[in-house]
């Protein structure tokens, strides 16, 4: 039973990396986008000694994917924040009451 159990995690696993190869071959600038922004929450959570594990492991996914590795210049120095401070991810959706959009009742 464990051996029909393994097999069927990796048949699944193995069906799940074809799909995000053949997502990321018709959308490269998303997925580009999607695992610099997963670099930049994970370098913000990961202390700076770090940064150039995740920079690795980055290139290595992009690489797997398929994908055109980063140029240095697009290489971030550490997650950008609102109040210029390296390394921390700021957390927008808890900043109060917001206005409705029109025709949207504000009470619901």
């Amino acid at each position: 039973m464990k051996k029909i159990r393994a097999a069927v995690v990796i048949a699944a696993a193995t069906a799940g990396w074809q799909k995000a190869k053949d997502y990321a071959r018709e959308n490269p600038q998303q997925a580009n986008d999607t695992i610099e922004k997963v670099e930049g929450f994970v370098r913000g959570k990961a202390s700076p000694q770090y940064a150039a594990k995740v920079d690795s492991g980055g290139a290595a996914l992009r690489r797997g994917l398929g994908l055109p590795a980063r140029s240095a210049s697009a290489a971030p120095a550490s997650a950008p924040v609102a109040d210029g401070s390296p390394g921390e991810i700021r957390d927008d959706t808890a900043t109060g009451p917001r206005e409705a959009a029109p025709g949207i009742d504000p009470s619901i």
